[in-house]
């Protein structure tokens, strides 16, 4: 059984659990935390007290916290399965919303497992990985954001917090404390001015740093340390994408 776990204390509010080939749960259980659960393969009969529904590919299932169920196989084979679990606690500080024990969604399978695999790749920071997770939260469940603040001026000085602090690895709860917000108004405020999420804002400030060091003749593997990249791959895919050639073809033209 091959099995991933996405688990970092700088979002202890998440766990994410990856299981290529799924058994059977068949003993009712609960959990303490919300969870949202999808998979590639097959099918599943989730079963609640007084209901059972087949998960398929199409669908996600949301189970809130301390509702008692259980998962059988509905097909031969069922692979693929993501379980995310999310501190309930954490979801009320964002003012989110839910009523119901459980639901099945449609068309927000695809979105989840795009988000499960950001969150299981090692080479991606935390803070995108938490934007993340709050984008894909905004759209799977309702909430209320109760802070109204002049924006445009708000949105500049989290620009110029981001400008000084873009090379550490900052989260989104850090910056959002440091101007006494919710997370939910940090991402919103900061993308309707700039029309970009934060970790991507971030990602071009180390591109454009990156660019002027490699006119300093310094290693390329060293500049992708310096402005805190994975690695040198990371390096070149990112700056690829913001100047359409690689570093090493940057540095070749200017001091050819």
């Amino acid at each position: 059984m091959k099995t991933k776990i996405f688990k970092n204390s700088k979002l202890e509010f998440l766990e994410l659990r990856y299981v290529e080939n799924i058994t059977q749960c068949q003993k009712m259980h609960l959990h303490e935390e919300v969870t949202i659960t999808a998979l590639k393969e097959g099918s599943l009969n989730i079963s609640f007290n007084e209901a059972s529904f087949i998960l398929n590919p199409f669908f996600l299932v949301f189970i809130n916290s301390f509702i008692a169920h259980c998962a059988t196989l509905n097909s031969k084979v069922a692979k693929g399965g993501y379980v995310l679990y999310i501190k309930k606690q954490y979801l009320n500080l964002l003012n989110i919303t839910f009523e119901k024990e459980y639901y099945f969604k449609q068309d927000l399978q695809n979105k989840f497992i795009t988000l499960c695999e950001l969150l299981l790749n090692k080479k991606v920071s935390i803070l995108e990985k938490e934007e993340h997770f709050l984008e894909f939260c905004f759209e799977f469940f309702s909430f209320k954001d109760k802070f109204e603040k002049k924006e445009q001026t708000l949105s500049l000085k989290i620009k110029s917090y981001l400008d000084v602090n873009f090379l550490e690895e900052l989260s989104l709860e850090e910056i959002a404390k440091s101007f006494d917000l919710s997370v939910v108004h940090l991402i919103r405020v900061f993308k309707k001015e700039f029309k970009i999420p934060i970790h991507s804002y971030i990602l071009n400030k180390k591109v454009h740093l990156a660019k002027e060091l490699l006119s300093s003749k310094l290693p390329i593997s060293q500049i992708a340390q310096e402005c805190g990249f994975f690695d040198q791959s990371h390096f070149n895919r990112s700056f690829k994408r913001v100047f359409q050639l690689t570093p090493k073809e940057f540095q070749k033209n200017i001091f050819s």
